[in-house]
């Protein structure tokens, strides 16, 4: 994907796809749902001329294949969960497609939430969301995380009204299950946040920290959330002391 000078430039978009690139949109099924205004798979359907020969070490292109055709044979998966715009003809992309949230079969990408969330920057200094779906749990649900500004509290009127912002700016479907507070966020070298860490570890995971966390320490703050039941009733007890 990339940009057009010769096309209008709209917020949060990317206006076009990169020339020699046959990029498409894909359902779990592998059928092209580009022009639909639905979010799916960014795919490349045919070769192109960024196209690396292979990873290093990798003697058999087991990794490649692995990494990028194993999901829909033959054809290239990018990762990326993207819609198109039905409107204005630009591309969003949506966040990692194994970060993304799943609930109740419907597809919703992480940086829908982070949208929503930058209206509380002067209280939320940033949020992190995944999905949890441990070996008991029927469904994926969806947990919001938010580390809050010096001299701010997350509280139950700022819940209330996060919740009414992102039912009315997207969707009931989008709404966290959880609202929780937390010290701190875990981000890679790169700048970005570390999602599916987190989603394993909520889930049940043990996660090993690599070097690409700036913060590896904060990855720890995450496993108490595995047993959502006990700080649910710690968290009543301390409403309740206050």
């Amino acid at each position: 994907m990339s940009g057009a000078s010769t096309l209008p430039v709209h917020a949060g978009e990317i206006q076009y796809k990169s020339l020699g690139m046959k990029t498409e949109i894909f359902d779990p099924d592998g059928k092209s749902i580009e022009d639909t205004g639905t979010p799916g798979e960014l795919v490349i359907t045919r070769p192109h001329p960024s196209f690396p020969l292979c990873f290093w070490g990798d003697k058999n292109d087991e990794k490649l294949r692995d990494a990028y055709f194993n999901f829909y044979p033959g054809i290239w998966r990018q990762g990326d969960f993207i819609v198109k715009n039905p409107r204005t003809g630009g591309f969003i992309l949506l966040g990692r497609s194994d970060g993304v949230l799943n609930r109740n079969g419907v597809r919703i990408g992480t940086s829908e939430i982070y949208s929503v969330m930058e209206r509380f920057s002067d209280r939320i200094e940033d949020s992190l969301c995944v999905g949890q779906r441990r070996p008991e749990d029927s469904d994926e649900r969806i947990l919001l995380f938010v580390k809050m500004r010096p001299g701010n509290a997350l509280t139950k009127s700022l819940k209330s009204e996060i919740n009414e912002v992102i039912t009315k700016n997207l969707s009931s479907r989008h709404l966290p299950s959880f609202i929780f507070q937390v010290e701190d966020i875990p981000y890679t070298v790169t700048g970005k946040k570390v999602e599916i860490a987190v989603k394993q570890i909520v889930s049940g995971s043990t996660f090993k920290p690599s070097g690409t966390v700036v913060n590896p320490s904060s990855l720890q703050l995450y496993y108490e959330y595995r047993d959502l039941e006990q700080v649910l009733k710690a968290s009543v007890k301390l409403a309740a002391k206050l």
